[in-house]
Protein backbone atom coordinates (compact mmCIF):
# COMPACT_ATOMS: atom_id res chain seq x y z
CA UNK A 1 0.00 0.00 0.00
CA UNK A 2 1.24 3.62 -0.71
CA UNK A 3 0.98 6.01 2.08
CA UNK A 4 -2.15 7.73 0.13
CA UNK A 5 -4.11 4.02 1.13
CA UNK A 6 -3.88 3.26 -2.59
CA UNK A 7 -3.08 -0.40 -2.76
CA UNK A 8 -0.32 -0.35 -5.34
CA UNK A 9 0.30 -3.21 -8.22
CA UNK A 10 3.08 -4.33 -9.88
CA UNK A 11 3.44 -3.27 -13.78
CA UNK A 12 3.47 -6.12 -16.74
CA UNK A 13 7.40 -4.49 -17.06
CA UNK A 14 8.20 -5.26 -13.31
CA UNK A 15 6.94 -8.54 -13.61
CA UNK A 16 9.23 -9.28 -16.93
CA UNK A 17 11.98 -7.80 -15.26
CA UNK A 18 15.50 -9.98 -14.72
CA UNK A 19 15.18 -11.33 -11.29
CA UNK A 20 17.36 -9.92 -8.53
CA UNK A 21 20.38 -11.11 -7.11
CA UNK A 22 18.84 -12.73 -4.27
CA UNK A 23 16.10 -14.40 -6.53
CA UNK A 24 18.22 -15.71 -8.42
CA UNK A 25 20.62 -17.81 -5.67
CA UNK A 26 17.16 -18.59 -4.71
CA UNK A 27 15.99 -20.51 -7.81
CA UNK A 28 19.43 -21.96 -8.45
CA UNK A 29 19.35 -23.55 -4.81
CA UNK A 30 16.26 -25.27 -5.76
CA UNK A 31 17.68 -26.35 -9.26
CA UNK A 32 21.22 -27.48 -7.64
CA UNK A 33 19.17 -31.04 -6.33
CA UNK A 34 19.06 -33.27 -8.96
CA UNK A 35 15.49 -35.14 -7.71
CA UNK A 36 14.10 -31.72 -7.58
CA UNK A 37 15.34 -30.80 -11.34
CA UNK A 38 13.74 -34.53 -12.28
CA UNK A 39 10.68 -33.48 -10.78
CA UNK A 40 10.59 -30.47 -12.71
CA UNK A 41 11.29 -32.55 -16.09
CA UNK A 42 8.73 -34.39 -15.44
CA UNK A 43 6.00 -31.44 -14.60
CA UNK A 44 6.44 -30.18 -18.31
CA UNK A 45 5.24 -33.25 -19.70
CA UNK A 46 2.30 -33.47 -16.38
CA UNK A 47 0.14 -30.87 -15.65
CA UNK A 48 -0.61 -32.79 -12.39
CA UNK A 49 0.41 -35.89 -10.94
CA UNK A 50 0.57 -38.56 -7.65
CA UNK A 51 3.73 -38.43 -5.11
CA UNK A 52 3.72 -41.85 -5.52
CA UNK A 53 3.96 -41.83 -9.77
CA UNK A 54 6.80 -38.86 -8.91
CA UNK A 55 8.73 -41.18 -6.61
CA UNK A 56 8.53 -44.16 -9.52
CA UNK A 57 9.52 -41.74 -12.42
CA UNK A 58 12.59 -40.62 -10.37
CA UNK A 59 13.71 -44.01 -9.02
CA UNK A 60 13.83 -45.25 -12.76
CA UNK A 61 15.84 -42.24 -13.84
CA UNK A 62 18.03 -42.23 -11.12
CA UNK A 63 19.04 -45.92 -11.70
CA UNK A 64 18.85 -45.89 -15.30
CA UNK A 65 15.83 -48.24 -15.90
CA UNK A 66 11.96 -48.49 -16.96
CA UNK A 67 9.94 -47.25 -14.03
CA UNK A 68 8.15 -50.91 -14.71
CA UNK A 69 11.32 -52.41 -13.62
CA UNK A 70 11.12 -49.88 -10.28
CA UNK A 71 11.50 -52.33 -7.23
CA UNK A 72 9.68 -51.14 -3.75
CA UNK A 73 12.61 -50.51 -2.27
CA UNK A 74 13.85 -47.91 -4.72
CA UNK A 75 10.55 -45.88 -5.17
CA UNK A 76 10.16 -45.85 -1.44
CA UNK A 77 13.19 -44.53 -1.07
CA UNK A 78 12.91 -41.93 -3.30
CA UNK A 79 9.29 -41.41 -1.87
CA UNK A 80 10.41 -40.36 1.66
CA UNK A 81 12.95 -38.08 -0.02
CA UNK A 82 10.43 -35.81 -2.26
CA UNK A 83 8.14 -36.08 0.79
CA UNK A 84 10.39 -34.92 3.65
CA UNK A 85 12.25 -32.73 1.90
CA UNK A 86 12.11 -32.01 -2.57
CA UNK A 87 8.39 -31.39 -2.29
CA UNK A 88 7.78 -29.30 0.36
CA UNK A 89 10.90 -27.04 -0.54
CA UNK A 90 9.34 -26.94 -4.32
CA UNK A 91 5.92 -26.01 -2.85
CA UNK A 92 7.44 -23.26 -0.99
CA UNK A 93 8.67 -21.50 -3.34
CA UNK A 94 6.00 -21.56 -4.98
CA UNK A 95 7.31 -24.12 -8.10
CA UNK A 96 4.51 -26.85 -7.54
CA UNK A 97 1.26 -26.83 -5.38
CA UNK A 98 2.59 -30.01 -2.78
CA UNK A 99 -1.08 -31.19 -1.21
CA UNK A 100 0.78 -33.87 1.48
CA UNK A 101 -2.78 -35.01 2.65
CA UNK A 102 -3.80 -35.82 -0.74
CA UNK A 103 -0.31 -36.74 -1.91
CA UNK A 104 -0.93 -34.73 -5.32
CA UNK A 105 1.52 -32.45 -6.56
CA UNK A 106 -0.17 -29.98 -9.04
CA UNK A 107 2.50 -27.33 -12.04
CA UNK A 108 2.17 -23.64 -11.06
CA UNK A 109 3.23 -20.47 -13.17
CA UNK A 110 6.21 -20.66 -11.18
CA UNK A 111 7.47 -24.16 -13.15
CA UNK A 112 7.61 -22.82 -15.71
CA UNK A 113 9.90 -19.99 -14.59
CA UNK A 114 12.38 -22.88 -13.60
CA UNK A 115 11.60 -24.89 -16.30
CA UNK A 116 13.13 -21.62 -18.70
CA UNK A 117 16.41 -22.41 -16.30
CA UNK A 118 16.40 -25.96 -16.88
CA UNK A 119 16.22 -25.58 -20.57
CA UNK A 120 18.86 -23.24 -20.61
CA UNK A 121 21.56 -25.65 -19.56
CA UNK A 122 19.75 -28.65 -21.08
CA UNK A 123 19.41 -27.56 -24.51
CA UNK A 124 22.92 -26.26 -25.20
CA UNK A 125 26.07 -28.86 -24.88
CA UNK A 126 28.49 -28.16 -22.59
CA UNK A 127 31.80 -26.24 -24.65
CA UNK A 128 34.64 -27.56 -23.88
CA UNK A 129 37.81 -25.62 -22.20
CA UNK A 130 40.66 -24.58 -24.07
CA UNK A 131 43.05 -26.76 -21.71
CA UNK A 132 40.80 -29.67 -22.63
CA UNK A 133 41.51 -28.97 -26.22
CA UNK A 134 44.63 -28.59 -25.91
CA UNK A 135 44.99 -31.65 -23.51
CA UNK A 136 43.28 -33.40 -26.03
CA UNK A 137 45.47 -32.31 -28.90
CA UNK A 138 48.92 -33.01 -27.37
CA UNK A 139 48.04 -36.33 -26.53
CA UNK A 140 47.09 -36.98 -30.19
CA UNK A 141 50.30 -35.74 -31.17
CA UNK A 142 52.34 -37.87 -28.31
CA UNK A 143 50.72 -40.92 -29.53
CA UNK A 144 51.11 -40.41 -33.34
CA UNK A 145 54.66 -39.60 -32.42
CA UNK A 146 54.82 -42.63 -30.80
CA UNK A 147 53.45 -44.77 -33.83
CA UNK A 148 55.29 -43.11 -36.25
CA UNK A 149 58.63 -44.03 -34.19
CA UNK A 150 57.77 -47.97 -33.86
CA UNK A 151 56.55 -47.96 -38.02
CA UNK A 152 59.53 -46.52 -38.96
CA UNK A 153 61.64 -48.96 -36.98
CA UNK A 154 59.70 -51.80 -38.20
CA UNK A 155 60.71 -50.93 -41.71
CA UNK A 156 64.09 -50.30 -41.02
CA UNK A 157 64.40 -46.48 -41.39
CA UNK A 158 65.08 -46.21 -37.74
CA UNK A 159 66.84 -49.21 -35.92
CA UNK A 160 64.76 -51.57 -34.18
CA UNK A 161 66.28 -50.74 -30.80
CA UNK A 162 66.49 -47.09 -30.89
CA UNK A 163 62.72 -47.19 -31.92
CA UNK A 164 61.45 -49.09 -29.20
CA UNK A 165 63.42 -47.23 -26.78
CA UNK A 166 62.07 -44.24 -28.04
CA UNK A 167 58.69 -45.23 -28.02
CA UNK A 168 58.78 -46.52 -24.55
CA UNK A 169 60.04 -42.91 -23.34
Amino acid sequence: MSSTGAVETETPAEESSAPSPEQLDRIFAILRNHRRRLVLAYLREHDSTTQGDLARHVAAAENGISESAVTSTQRKRVYVSLYQAHLPKLDDFGAISFDRDRGTVERTDRTDELLRYLGRFEDEPRATTLSERQFGLSTVVLLGSALLVVFAGELGMVAADLSLGVAVL
